[in-house]
């Protein structure tokens, strides 16, 4: 029997075999007269039921798929096992008596690994328990990286003294590359290991000890369930981690059948005895799937079930190993969702790019034709001809909205973050909402004192608290209540493990929650993907969702969805605090939108050809001179050539091997005062970095208008070195 101690350290007692568990130790024996060996150890019939349970447990502990080794306080190695590790730890022969530290990661290559394993030795002998990583030992040139997790914590004696060090070590590559591939690289711990080993105790002594110490082993380990059934299943044996991971005492289980451990539809599909019987006719029954704790509880846990064969090749029994791995399933869980969302925001990013070099074509072609239509506005025909247009027109904006979303979710949208502080700007929002949501639906907006700023692109946010407002209103048809609440918070690194690229630290978190209808969990893990929609046809395009999504997550930021049916939704947004204390900068004056005064000439670079004919258009008609060019190289050249021209307006993707920034730079150094407009169909790493534009450049979005053209071109050419003020 184990009893539990406080985490600095534990007291084994083992009381005396009572005669109603001798039959049950002899569930596992072979009929008289017959004898067994596995792995060397000889199974009597005759042998006492203490003696039994002890070569029981050493059966069980040699086929422990984890390493083990029992250490005194100074680190020497008493007793040990292979374990799963194979050739890269020394034969248990060769370590005995030797000290640990003689045997793991001894080389001159391995002093950090030898340095860890010292301290954790020295730590564990004073009390604590210490867990950490290294290479696997004597691992050979050019060999796979494998990563061994090992584990030291002290054994105490019925006194309390501490007596021994368990020393416990597993294969734990691919969960570490799981881990390290939602930490974005996280180092790992890395040391390799030689053994050397002695022997240094008389045989007779030895023998006596090897017994004690291999209950002991077993008993001790608390990270894998370990232990016996008899050939039709019922528990001969319990460990201190079956205990741990199941919830059920030695005293509680022991003469049970193992099947309470799994589910009631898994006991009534006959599960748990096709689990012996594959173990029983291939030798070994390996597999995951859930598991039910003592309290009713289910985890996720890997099961290795080894049979136990007589010498003539009959089943007495079963070796069971059960490990919960509920976290790491999770973990991968949580890899897998955030991998399909990059998958889909990487097309849809790439779709909508595209389509803004159409939509530029058509929006601009539409609204020259439109001003050309402003002669015939008199007559029944341009009338006519005017509605057509305008209907053109809002078609073809909405189709710029929707690419716009599109960006927003595969987070290539530029934005132009600002310090901004939320609480007046969830304020400032709440007349609007009103208007949008109607009487039916109540806001309350709960701010929080000495709320924290951030740096965010105000209008995207604003768009993206409307979008979930909207939501929130057709969740609530009857009516209901709207609730905007900000706070400051902290994220830890136990939480942002969990998440792909997120990083701990300090977020101011904005919480939206409705009370209605409430989503069911299969909706809330499709919640964010575009197109996806609950709603009617005609009623939502599947987008604002996501939309919120790629922002926040572009802004540095997080969102999370808690929902019940029935019981209303809350959507949270995680914003990373703004580390200094940089004030809003003050909005730019407006000025007066005008076309050219002086017929200046202006480079237009574009490969796309319709697009460049577009925007060419639309220059000549406000008045400017233009010349076209389709790549860097050509650009470059005409800007040697013609020293009239006033402004670069280029495309940031540019085929021939310069990007427009790097056209922008080159055309720079012969010009310095020559100003640059960058145009692109999405945020583009040569301006765009951490989805932020980069300070001093200017840019006009695809698709832009006329109006939205000669803005910004007169507001740049206003404040050129040498403009006319």
């Amino acid at each position: 029997m184990i009893q539990a101690r406080p985490r600095s350290g534990r007291t084994w007692r083992t009381p005396p075999i009572e005669p109603e568990a001798e039959h049950t130790v002899k569930r596992v024996l072979p009929n008289p007269g017959k004898r067994l060996t596995v792995r060397g150890t000889e199974l009597h019939a005759d042998d006492s039921p203490e003696v039994a349970h002890r070569k029981l447990a050493r059966i069980a502990f040699d086929e422990a798929s984890t390493f083990i080794a029992l250490l005194g306080c100074d680190g020497t190695v008493l007793e040990c096992n292979r374990g799963a590790l194979g050739k890269s730890v020394p034969l248990p022969a060769e370590m005995l008596g030797r000290p640990l530290a003689e045997t793991f990661w001894a080389s001159a290559s391995q002093r950090d690994s030898h340095a860890l394993l010292q301290h954790a030795l020295a730590r564990a002998a004073a009390g604590e328990t210490v867990r950490f990583d290294a290479l696997s030992p004597q691992a050979h040139p050019g060999a796979a990286p494998v990563i061994v997790e090992s584990t030291l914590r002290p054994v105490r004696d019925d006194a309390g003294t501490i007596t021994f060090v368990l020393f416990e070590a597993r294969e734990a590559t691919q969960q570490r590359r799981n881990e390290a591939a939602l930490h974005a690289g996280k180092a790992q711990a890395q040391a390799e290991a030689e053994a050397q080993a002695d022997r240094g105790h008389a045989a007779s002594a030895q023998l006596q000890q090897t017994e004690q110490r291999f209950r002991l082993l077993v008993e001790s380990v608390v990270d894998y369930a370990i232990f016996m059934l008899d050939v039709d299943g019922y528990v001969t044996s319990w460990n201190a981690g079956a205990q741990r991971i199941k919830g059920y005492g030695a005293d509680e289980i022991v003469g049970q059948h193992f099947s309470r451990f799994y589910s009631e539809e898994d006991q009534r599909n006959g599960v748990p005895k096709r689990v012996l019987q594959t173990a029983a006719r291939s030798g070994k029954f390996e597999g995951e799937g859930w598991r039910v704790r003592k309290d009713g509880s289910r985890f996720w846990a890997n099961v290795l079930v080894d049979a136990i064969k007589g010498p003539d090749g009959e089943v007495i029994g079963f070796a069971k190993v059960t490990r919960d791995l509920t976290e790491k399933r999770n973990i991968e869980a949580q890899l897998r969702q955030s991998q399909k969302m990059e998958a889909i925001g990487q097309l849809t990013g790439g779709i909508a790019h595209d389509f803004n070099n159409l939509l530029q074509v058509v929006i601009g072609s539409l609204e020259g034709l439109q001003r050309r239509a402003g002669a015939l506005l008199g007559s029944p025909r341009g009338a006519d001809m005017q509605r057509f247009i305008d209907n053109a027109l809002r078609g073809a904006n909405r189709a710029a909205n929707l690419t716009g979303r599109l960006l927003a979710f595969s987070r290539r949208q530029t934005l132009d973050a600002k310090p901004t502080d939320v609480g007046k700007l969830v304020t400032g929002l709440s007349d609007l909402l009103r208007r949008t949501l109607g009487e039916a639906i109540s806001i309350a907006s709960v701010n929080a004192d000495d709320l924290w700023r951030v740096s965010v692109d105000a209008n995207q946010l604003e768009s993206a608290l409307l979008n979930l407002a909207v939501n929130a209103r057709d969740a609530m048809p009857s009516g209901g209540k709207l609730t905007i609440e900000t706070a400051n918070t902290g994220l830890d690194e136990k939480y942002t493990s969990q998440f792909d690229g997120l990083e701990p630290g300090q977020f101011v978190v904005i919480a939206v929650s409705d009370t209605g209808v409430g989503m069911s969990a299969d909706v809330i893990e499709r919640a964010f993907e575009p197109f996806f929609t609950t709603k009617e046809v005609g009623h939502g395009t599947g987008l604002g969702l996501s939309q919120v999504y790629g922002f926040v997550r572009q802004s540095g930021g997080h969102v999370r969805v808690y929902s019940e049916v029935g019981e209303g939704t809350t959507v949270k947004l995680f914003l990373p605090r703004l580390a200094s204390d940089a004030v809003h900068d003050e909005p730019a004056e407006h000025r007066p939108v005008a076309a050219s005064r002086g017929g200046e000439t202006i480079l237009v670079v574009e490969d796309d050809e319709s697009v460049r004919t577009a925007a060419s258009d639309m220059l000549r008609e406000l008045g400017y001179r233009v010349v076209t060019a389709e790549d860097g190289a050509s650009a470059l050249r005409l800007i040697g050539e013609r020293p009239e021209i006033r402004l670069l307006f280029t495309d940031v993707g540019l085929p021939g091997g310069m990007n427009g920034r790097q056209l922008a730079e080159a055309a720079r150094a012969s010009r310095p005062e020559l100003p640059v407009l960058f145009t692109t169909g999405y945020a583009r790493n040569a301006i765009v970095h951490h989805g932020r534009l980069d300070p001093g450049i200017n840019l006009l979005s695809k698709p832009f208008t006329y109006v939205e053209l000669a803005d910004k071109l007169s507001r740049i050419l206003a404040d050129a070195p040498g403009a006319a003020r």
